[in-house]
């Protein structure tokens, strides 16, 4: 038996806002270091986009916030490398910030501290020990809390772009 029209707008339209929720919650959370923004709020878009066989967010739409997400959920990696390389670090001091954000969000599970303290310390840690110069090791910590920084910023602006999208989508298809 298949639903009238009119109660499958209705049911289409409270899991829309149920969706639109459910991103924004992800869009806050993910202002913790673990919790990938991008890649909820794409699956929100991909479940609602599943559950109404893609009428609602057409699949031009879904490439598209999948890209965003593939992009958003890196943005860890590729724009604290940038930064640690643009100002002078080396790869092996990319990887020290990486491990020391990693233990340190879980050593210190204080929402952005510990994966700056971790990834500072991990930074000077293995900078100092190919550098042997600890102005070089502190240039480079430096480095990686800003690139961790703006890849935060980025990542949530990248989680609004794919609400957007999934929004003007469902405003295009209603």
């Amino acid at each position: 038996k298949t639903m009238p029209r009119g109660g499958q707008l209705l049911a289409e339209s409270v899991l829309a806002v149920i969706a639109v929720i459910l991103m924004i919650i992800a869009i806050i959370a993910s202002f913790l270091p673990v919790v990938p923004g991008p890649v909820l709020v794409w699956a929100v878009g991909m479940v609602f986009g599943a559950l109404t066989n893609f009428t609602r967010v057409p699949i031009l739409a879904a490439i598209i916030i999948t890209g965003l997400m593939l992009v958003g959920s890196t943005t860890g990696w590729w724009m604290q490398a940038i930064g640690m390389k643009s100002q002078g670090g080396s790869c092996l001091g990319i990887i020290g910030a990486l491990l020391g954000g990693l233990v340190g969000t879980f050593a210190l599970p204080i929402p952005f501290l510990g994966t700056l303290v971790g990834m500072v310390l991990g930074t000077l840690i293995f900078e100092y020990a190919r550098f042997g110069e600890v102005r070089k090791a502190v240039q480079s910590g430096g480095a990686a809390v800003q690139g961790y920084l703006l890849s935060i910023i980025v990542e949530v602006g990248i989680s609004l772009l794919i609400l957007i999208i999934f929004t003007v989508s469902l405003f295009l298809t209603g």
